[in-house]
């Protein structure tokens, strides 16, 4: 592209000549380099510009247009909307903002600032999109009525709102006066933008479902959680250690806990936080002013995430999230394998909710029990004490039940099957020896030849039928007893179902 040879003044048809791109990396110090020596407002800052776009003719740049991330708050773009403040905080993803306008000053052209203004705004939510994912439904801009006017907005369709209060934020922590109120201007990106955006009941795409600058937990759980995080090793040398690894772990957990998905979005979660909440977190002010707590760069995110272990996060994330609330007293292991072997999924949950409280995967095939083994040793110490465990028959692993027993202090529920010969006569054995803690009457003994998929009676009471002679069930795959009750049972009594039931393992 051609920065430096500029035409003093455009023949009457080169309206229809320009195009718009999207400035490449490479060009993004030339960008710089004109915004500083033409703009009043001087260059922006990498973290500041999401969307360059350039205005050329044949080649030769005429003029740049960056966008940015919209205003926090601004009470005449609230009132133009309709917004209280959850609708803009949920909202505020779909707005952005043209922070630097300059045709470059040796560039002459009747029309040329709207022209560019309307293609800018046309290109603006696909390129928008392309950078951050979110199509935006509506632009603004600030104009300082001491230096200009706005005609150029007014031509391409943009309306004047209202004014702002003449405050600027500083280090993203609190604002300060700076006495030059701008006005407001506003543009539409879509038909309808104006009423969607207004709408607080009909969901948009893009919209956040946490806001930023808001924790996911109270901060006293956001204390406990960087506490926590301590225990996670530090990889960076000494010297290097500016901000605390707690705190930096600490914000990227409750960052994605609100919706963040890129670095980028890591920085602007812990950005926008009250200094108070920054302090929680673990972050320190500076020696200069402690009221400044000032957050780690995108540079610093990249290099901490990408050399801390996440097994050793996880690991204590999990450890933090059981600590923080007792598991519920009815609780079910299973496991699941994911699209034909990709992957095998342990899963603990809440058996009466079935709200997953604890999960491990591996790639491939076949490591249900493996896992099963790793994720009740990954429990806190008095985690399962007292708690009532189940699971299907894979789970009837000796290693397993005794480690939930003994260990953990777990009531274990599993499933017996006529394949676990071994452990199904020792249930049985015990079951006779100790039917008191299931029936009022001895347990009817299952013939050797039985084809029950349990080996024992169901804890539930059973009524017989009138006749000595048991009743075939349809829906029982279980050999009726042989040993004739010790009397008849009260007529009317229905038959039982021999289905399996679970089996308590002490």
């Amino acid at each position: 592209m051609n920065w430096s040879s500029v035409t003093e003044s455009l023949p009457a048809h080169a309206l229809r000549e320009i195009t718009l791109v999207v400035a490449e990396q490479a060009e993004l110090d030339a960008v710089n380099a004109a915004l500083e020596r033409e703009h009043y407002l001087g260059a922006v800052t990498p973290n500041n510009r999401e969307v360059v776009q350039l205005a050329l003719r044949h080649n030769q740049v005429l003029a740049i247009v960056v966008w940015t991330r919209a205003a926090r708050k601004l009470a005449a773009r609230e009132a133009w909307l309709g917004w209280d403040g959850r609708t803009r905080t949920r909202r505020l993803p779909l707005l952005v903002q043209n922070n630097r306008f300059l045709v470059l000053s040796k560039v002459r052209q009747t029309n040329l600032a709207s022209r560019v203004l309307g293609l800018a705004v046309a290109a603006l939510p696909e390129h928008w999109q392309q950078r951050t994912g979110v199509q935006p439904l509506l632009a603004e801009t600030f104009v300082d009525p001491e230096r200009y006017a706005g005609t150029c907005y007014q031509a391409a369709g943009w309306a004047e709102v209202g004014g702002t209060a003449g405050f600027a934020r500083h280090g993203g922590d609190y604002y300060v006066a700076h006495g030059a109120a701008k006005r407001l201007w506003l543009r539409p990106l879509s038909e309808h933008a104006r009423a969607r955006l207004a709408d607080p009941l009909t969901p948009l795409p893009g919209e956040q479902t946490r806001a930023f600058g808001e924790l996911p937990v109270p901060l006293r759980c956001a204390e406990s959680l960087a506490k926590a995080l301590r225990a996670v090793p530090d990889p960076r040398r000494a010297a290097g250690r500016q901000f605390p690894l707690p705190a930096m772990l600490t914000g990227a957990v409750l960052g994605l806990a609100c919706g963040a998905r890129t670095v980028s979005d890591l920085f602007r979660f812990v950005q926008e936080l009250t200094p108070a909440q920054r302090r929680g977190l673990g972050f320190r002010g500076t020696a200069k002013n402690p009221r400044i707590v000032p957050p780690p760069g995108e540079g610093c995110w990249r290099k901490v995430l990408a050399a801390v272990d996440p097994a050793d996060l996880a690991r204590v994330v999990v450890d933090w999230q059981l600590s923080q609330r007792a598991l519920p007293a009815l609780l079910a292991i299973d496991g699941k394998t994911l699209h034909r072997g990709l992957a095998t999924l342990v899963t603990l949950c809440d058996a009466t909710t079935g709200e997953p409280l604890a999960q491990l995967a591996r790639g491939g095939p076949g490591h249900e029990k493996t896992l099963a083994h790793t994720l009740v040793d990954a429990l806190p110490v008095g985690a399962l004490d007292g708690k009532l465990i189940g699971g299907d028959a894979l789970y009837a692993d000796s290693a397993l039940v005794r480690k939930l027993v003994q260990h953990h202090g777990a009531l274990t529920v599993v499933q017996l099957k006529n394949n676990q010969l071994h452990a199904a006569q020792r249930a049985e054995a015990l079951l006779t020896k100790h039917a008191p803690l299931f029936s009022p009457r001895p347990s009817n003994r299952v013939t050797a030849g039985s084809t029950s998929a349990t080996t024992a009676p169901s804890p539930l009471p059973r009524n017989n039928s009138a006749s000595s002679t048991p009743r075939n069930s349809s829906k029982s795959n279980a050999t009726a007893p042989t040993r004739p009750p010790a009397k008849p049972a009260p007529a009317g009594g229905s038959s039982s179902s021999a289905s399996p039931s679970p089996q308590l393992t002490p």
